[in-house]
Protein backbone atom coordinates (compact mmCIF):
# COMPACT_ATOMS: atom_id res chain seq x y z
CA UNK A 1 0.00 0.00 0.00
CA UNK A 2 1.03 3.56 -0.49
CA UNK A 3 1.85 4.86 3.03
CA UNK A 4 1.83 8.59 2.16
CA UNK A 5 -1.63 8.21 0.63
CA UNK A 6 -2.91 6.45 3.75
CA UNK A 7 -1.44 9.17 5.99
CA UNK A 8 -3.09 11.85 3.87
CA UNK A 9 -6.44 10.05 4.06
CA UNK A 10 -6.20 9.71 7.86
CA UNK A 11 -5.32 13.39 8.22
CA UNK A 12 -8.28 14.36 6.04
CA UNK A 13 -10.55 12.08 8.07
CA UNK A 14 -9.32 13.62 11.35
CA UNK A 15 -10.05 17.08 9.98
CA UNK A 16 -13.65 16.06 9.27
CA UNK A 17 -14.50 15.08 12.85
CA UNK A 18 -15.68 18.58 13.83
CA UNK A 19 -17.04 21.64 12.07
CA UNK A 20 -15.24 22.40 8.81
CA UNK A 21 -13.64 25.57 10.20
CA UNK A 22 -12.26 23.67 13.21
CA UNK A 23 -10.72 20.77 11.26
CA UNK A 24 -7.17 22.16 11.03
CA UNK A 25 -7.27 23.27 14.68
CA UNK A 26 -8.46 19.85 15.82
CA UNK A 27 -5.72 18.17 13.81
CA UNK A 28 -3.09 20.51 15.27
CA UNK A 29 -4.31 19.77 18.82
CA UNK A 30 -4.22 16.02 18.13
CA UNK A 31 -0.64 16.23 16.83
CA UNK A 32 0.41 18.35 19.83
CA UNK A 33 -1.15 15.88 22.26
CA UNK A 34 0.50 12.93 20.53
CA UNK A 35 4.02 14.33 20.25
CA UNK A 36 4.40 16.68 23.23
CA UNK A 37 5.31 16.07 26.83
CA UNK A 38 3.42 17.36 29.82
CA UNK A 39 5.64 18.09 32.82
CA UNK A 40 4.88 15.94 35.88
CA UNK A 41 2.18 13.94 34.01
CA UNK A 42 3.95 10.67 34.75
CA UNK A 43 4.71 11.60 38.38
CA UNK A 44 8.44 11.75 37.67
CA UNK A 45 10.82 14.61 38.58
CA UNK A 46 11.64 17.25 35.98
CA UNK A 47 15.13 18.62 35.35
CA UNK A 48 15.72 22.09 33.93
CA UNK A 49 18.86 23.65 32.46
CA UNK A 50 19.21 27.39 31.88
CA UNK A 51 21.96 29.35 30.16
CA UNK A 52 23.12 31.83 32.82
CA UNK A 53 23.48 35.48 31.75
CA UNK A 54 26.44 35.81 34.14
CA UNK A 55 29.60 35.20 32.04
CA UNK A 56 31.31 33.53 35.01
CA UNK A 57 28.61 30.84 35.14
CA UNK A 58 27.55 29.12 31.94
CA UNK A 59 24.68 26.83 32.94
CA UNK A 60 22.32 26.59 35.89
CA UNK A 61 20.41 23.43 36.71
CA UNK A 62 17.21 23.03 38.68
CA UNK A 63 15.02 20.07 39.47
CA UNK A 64 11.43 19.69 40.56
CA UNK A 65 9.55 16.77 42.01
CA UNK A 66 5.82 16.28 42.52
CA UNK A 67 5.15 16.36 46.27
CA UNK A 68 2.45 16.64 48.92
CA UNK A 69 0.47 13.85 47.28
CA UNK A 70 0.47 15.60 43.90
CA UNK A 71 -0.84 18.92 45.26
CA UNK A 72 2.47 20.77 44.93
CA UNK A 73 5.85 20.77 43.19
CA UNK A 74 8.98 20.79 45.33
CA UNK A 75 12.51 22.01 44.62
CA UNK A 76 15.05 19.21 44.25
CA UNK A 77 13.11 16.37 45.87
CA UNK A 78 9.83 15.55 47.56
CA UNK A 79 11.16 17.15 50.77
CA UNK A 80 12.33 20.41 49.15
CA UNK A 81 10.71 23.83 49.20
CA UNK A 82 7.10 23.49 47.98
CA UNK A 83 5.72 25.64 45.19
CA UNK A 84 2.75 25.72 42.87
CA UNK A 85 2.18 24.39 39.37
CA UNK A 86 -0.46 26.14 37.25
CA UNK A 87 -1.45 26.04 33.60
CA UNK A 88 -1.49 29.56 32.13
CA UNK A 89 -1.96 30.27 28.41
CA UNK A 90 -0.75 26.77 27.48
CA UNK A 91 2.40 26.93 29.63
CA UNK A 92 2.99 25.14 32.90
CA UNK A 93 4.16 27.72 35.43
CA UNK A 94 6.16 26.75 38.53
CA UNK A 95 6.32 29.36 41.30
CA UNK A 96 7.70 29.37 44.83
CA UNK A 97 10.20 26.54 44.58
CA UNK A 98 13.34 28.61 44.02
CA UNK A 99 13.15 32.14 45.49
CA UNK A 100 13.08 34.91 42.89
CA UNK A 101 12.56 32.52 39.98
CA UNK A 102 9.46 31.59 38.00
CA UNK A 103 9.64 28.77 35.46
CA UNK A 104 7.47 28.66 32.33
CA UNK A 105 7.53 25.15 30.84
CA UNK A 106 6.20 24.58 27.33
CA UNK A 107 4.95 21.15 26.30
CA UNK A 108 7.75 20.73 23.74
CA UNK A 109 10.56 20.61 26.34
CA UNK A 110 11.56 24.26 26.36
CA UNK A 111 10.40 27.46 28.00
CA UNK A 112 11.74 30.34 30.06
CA UNK A 113 12.92 31.15 33.54
CA UNK A 114 12.03 34.61 34.81
CA UNK A 115 14.51 36.15 37.23
CA UNK A 116 14.78 39.86 38.08
CA UNK A 117 12.55 40.75 35.13
CA UNK A 118 14.70 38.80 32.64
CA UNK A 119 13.36 35.86 30.65
CA UNK A 120 16.08 33.26 30.10
CA UNK A 121 15.53 30.33 27.72
CA UNK A 122 15.51 26.87 29.27
CA UNK A 123 15.23 23.22 28.34
CA UNK A 124 13.50 20.63 30.49
CA UNK A 125 13.19 16.88 30.57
Amino acid sequence: MNKPLIALALTALAACTGPVADGPSATARAVTDAFSDTPFADGMPVSVIVNDPNPLRKIQTFSFAPCQEGKAVCAGSTTGRAGTLTLEDGQYVVRGTYPGRVFFLDRNGDGFMQVSGLLLPLAWN
